[in-house]
């Protein structure tokens, strides 16, 4: 069986989402970025928390030292993958407030 390229048709130039549906994923993704910036204040709480408990421990951890202890760790990647889902969260709200500037729907 060959597989060969299927013309796909010309870009009429418009938009192939709605105006209504645009502004309505802009202000989802606001509310994402909201919940992420919270995330991430409640995760580097965390991440402090853990970092304090393990200081107790037979020599006060700092640095990378502090990273060798499970709970530490774990905190500390839990909070850079919230950082991440900001990083995402952003990006598509970036992209979106383009694409409604470029539409005339905000200045």
């Amino acid at each position: 069986m060959s597989v060969r390229p299927v013309p796909l048709p010309a870009y009429s130039g418009r938009p192939g989402v709605g105006d209504a549906d645009l502004l309505a994923r802009l202000r989802l993704l606001t509310e994402q970025v909201d919940y992420a910036l919270a995330e991430i204040v409640l995760r580097r709480a965390a991440y402090r928390r853990a970092c304090e408990e393990e200081a107790d421990w037979q020599w006060s951890p700092s640095g990378v030292e502090a990273l060798s202890r499970p709970s530490v760790a774990e905190a500390l990647a839990r909070q850079l993958a919230a950082v991440e889902r900001l990083r995402l969260w952003a990006q598509e709200l970036h992209w979106l407030q383009e694409q409604a500037r470029l539409r005339g729907l905000l200045r």
